[in-house]
């Protein structure tokens, strides 16, 4: 019998209501798959053990009293900028060391409401941002596993969790997702509330998930999204039952972005996406090369400077008292977002609406787009985090989009290939992942750390 720590989201979900399995049963594997790779991935800032085999146990004796909820004793991992009332929310930062939650973040409140089980807190980089953390790429220790939902990715992968939060404001979700072989599904600007988390762009975080499949990734989304107060911007649109509403089905038109990153990845990269590509095409996809509405490194100068002023404007008291604390690349976008003149930010601002505008225009041409998730495969683990640059365009266009893993590369390490959908097309957009799931093969696998 498969040990439960190896299933899928979908399957663990599907064996508790068959009563082939316990939610109990499926913590106490977890945390013994944690117990085994926590000390060579360091994926955890927190772990609460206790609490979640207690909600397993109640999950398990009200399941025979009532119909199951979407998630019900499902566990999952929420990045550590993310409330849980109880549990530390630190940021990834001494800075914020010792600081707890008295409340639950809206997404966090919401997954409870759907019957998820907060198993605990994954390691983020400093306020979310490009210091590298101490968390290592499961399928290659000496490699980074992206930044900046580090430990949600490598937790995923290393099948220490069936699925987490992360969030993305360049390529915070998608990035790490791709550098561990994994799914990471980046859903339209304002589908999930950012109440409750901490901040680094009010115009681009985007709150998303991680899992092992396009269907787990749906079924997170379902408990997760969905719109209130605590977050103007989030939107109040229904929230359907993504899982249900994403049956796998082949493609419309793909716009393939060919020449927008193909001569600004590397060799092994560019290769990988154009064979994805030509395998659509085989499978019968209608796929044409098309290029963005907008210069490329326009876009990525506008991003870099939203970025850093509304990150500043979040740091600035802070900043300005324990600057000496602050570590080196974040010290360094908060003191440039202070210096960012107001007409660059408004310019900046204006350029981001008129490119999501354009978006728009062109998701009424082709259903889908498709481009790489990452410049490289993933880089030492001390150095860098990755790179966000063909992550950045559809964050700013606020559209969903998604990472699937083709294969591994050089070094062992994960290739993956993005796909993007006009906004809230989300359904559309899993469904299309899970085709090419089950018809391409495009699926995540368990990473087992190598020894330290």
């Amino acid at each position: 019998m498969t040990e439960p720590w190896r299933l899928s989201l979908a399957e663990g979900l599907r064996r508790t209501r068959e009563g082939a399995l316990t939610s109990a049963e499926w913590v106490r594997s977890l945390l013994g798959r944690i117990d085994a790779c926590e000390e060579r991935v360091k994926a955890w800032a927190h772990v609460d053990g206790a609490g979640a085999l207690a909600g397993a146990e109640a999950a398990d004796s009200a399941r025979a009293s009532g119909p199951p909820r979407p998630l019900d004793g499902a566990p999952v991992g929420l990045k550590d900028i993310i409330d849980v009332a109880g549990m530390p929310c630190e940021a990834g930062s001494s800075l914020y060391a010792g600081r707890a939650a008295e409340t639950d973040a809206s997404c966090a409140a919401r997954l409870r409401a759907a019957g998820a089980l907060i198993l605990g807190k994954t390691v983020t980089t400093a306020f979310a941002t490009a210091d590298p953390s101490v968390t290592r790429n499961p399928w290659n220790l000496a490699r980074s596993p992206g930044g900046s939902s580090s430990g949600s990715a490598a937790a995923v992968a290393a099948g220490m969790v069936p699925g987490a939060v992360g969030s993305q404001t360049g390529g915070s979700t998608l990035r790490p997702a791709a550098f561990c072989g994994v799914v990471g599904l980046k859903p339209s600007y304002g589908r999930i509330s950012r109440g409750g988390v901490v901040a680094v762009s009010w115009t681009l975080d985007t709150l998303g998930v991680i899992a092992r499949s396009a269907e787990d990734a749906a079924h997170l989304l379902t408990g997760a999204a969905g719109g209130d107060a605590r977050d103007d911007a989030s939107s109040d649109l229904p929230v359907p039952d993504y899982a249900a509403a994403s049956s796998p089905r082949p493609p419309g038109r793909v716009c393939f972005l060919r020449e927008d990153f193909e001569a600004r990845a590397s060799v092994e990269v560019a290769e990988a996406i154009a064979r994805a590509a030509a395998r659509l095409r085989e499978a019968g996809a209608q796929v044409e090369e098309g290029r963005l509405p907008a210069d490329f490194d326009q876009l990525h100068a506008a991003h870099r400077i939203i970025q850093r002023a509304e990150l500043a404007a979040y740091h600035e008291e802070m900043f300005r008292a324990r600057e000496g604390e602050y570590p080196p690349l974040l010290r360094n976008n908060v003191a440039t977002g202070l210096m960012v003149p107001a007409p660059h930010y408004i310019r900046a601002l204006r350029l981001n609406a008129r490119f999501a505008r354009e978006m728009a225009r062109l998701f009424e041409r082709f259903e889908f787009v498709l481009m790489s998730p990452q410049v490289e495969t993933a880089p030492p683990a001390e150095e860098s985090t990755g790179n966000a640059l063909f992550l950045e365009p559809l964050t700013m266009a606020g559209a969903p989009a998604i990472t699937l893993p083709l294969r591994r590369g050089e070094g062992n390490l994960p290739l993956g290939v993005q796909l993007g959908a006009a906004r809230f097309r989300e359904a559309p957009l899993l469904a299309f992942s899970r085709w090419c799931e089950a018809e391409l093969g495009w699926r995540a696998e368990i990473a087992e750390p190598p020894p330290a």
